[in-house]
Formats: C-alpha cells, sequence, structure tokens
C-alpha cells in the first residue's frame, strides 16, 4: 500500500509551517465574509476544522503500534500548492499565480466543502471559494509555496 498525506517537518507540534499559513489564507477568506455580512461572526468563532498535520516519527509510530504493516519506506518530500504546476523551473516562481490559486481552491474546496457547508450552509460555498482562490494568488504572487508530504510504502506484516 502507498499512502501519501500532508505532514509537518518539524517534530515541535505548533511548527506547521506552509500548512499553516494555507489554513490561515482560507480563516482571511472567511473572515472577508464576516466583514461582508455574508457569514455570521458567531458562526465564524465557532468554526472547527478539524485537521492535524503528523511528523514522519509520528506516522512511524502508529504504523508499527497496529503491527498490522511493515514500512517499506518513508521519508518526507514536498510538493508544491497547485497539484497542477509543475512547469515552474523555480522553486521559488510561480509562473501563473491566479491559475495555481484557483487549482488550490479547487483542492481544498474539494476535501472541506462538506464541513464548510455544514457549519455555514451551502450558500456561501461558491463565493468563499472565489475569494480564496483570490487570496492564494497574492500568496503566490510573492513567492512560491511548498507543502510537506509524507510518503509511506507498507506492505502487510508477515508475522
Amino acid at each position: 500500500m502507498f499512502l501519501m498525506l500532508l505532514g509537518r517537518k518539524s517534530e515541535e507540534m505548533l511548527t506547521h509551517g506552509e500548512i499553516g499559513a494555507m489554513w490561515e489564507l482560507l480563516s482571511e477568506s472567511l473572515q472577508s465574509l464576516v466583514l461582508k455580512g455574508r457569514v455570521e461572526k458567531g458562526k465564524l468563532d465557532s468554526f472547527n476544522l478539524p485537521l492535524y498535520a503528523p511528523s514522519v516519527e509520528e506516522v512511524k509510530a502508529v504504523v508499527n503500534h497496529t503491527e498490522l504493516f511493515d514500512i517499506e519506506h518513508v521519508g518526507m518530500v514536498e510538493v508544491n500548492w497547485d497539484p497542477q504546476d509543475d512547469d515552474s523551473d523555480d522553486e521559488h516562481m510561480v509562473l501563473d499565480p491566479a491559475s495555481s490559486g484557483r487549482n488550490l481552491s479547487m483542492t481544498i474546496r474539494s476535501v472541506l466543502e462538506p464541513l464548510i457547508a455544514g457549519h455555514f450552509g451551502e450558500g456561501i460555498t461558491d463565493e468563499l471559494f472565489a475569494v480564496y482562490a483570490c487570496v492564494v494568488a497574492k500568496h503566490l504572487e510573492k513567492r512560491n509555496a511548498m507543502l510537506p508530504s509524507i510518503v509511506v510504502s507498507l506492505k502487510k506484516a508477515t508475522h
């Protein structure tokens, strides 16, 4: 079995780097909808996004604890925020920030839309992710952003 999941480089719990930035930009987008009167401030204040980015060591510990699989390989790679942008010759520059913003927005929407719609109502999702695409594009105009990802290759335990 092959798994790839968002992770964090540091063992330190509060150091989430670019993953944290990605969620901060989503928070900024939600706050802009509060300012426009599209989202109630109380709804935003009570929103909890249950996400966690483990370290490589934590992934190893969980797999080893279950005793169901043996780890063939585990490592950390960094992938572009935009899953479709592999054309950049310079890892510090995004060739088309607007397109990359839209691509990341659609990716995050595919994961979070049920949580967002369930808490805030379906009426804001189109607007939220359009705003998020613009906010991400502005962020990517300054520099490219990479996500630390843990890659794990597992095989069924043989004991």
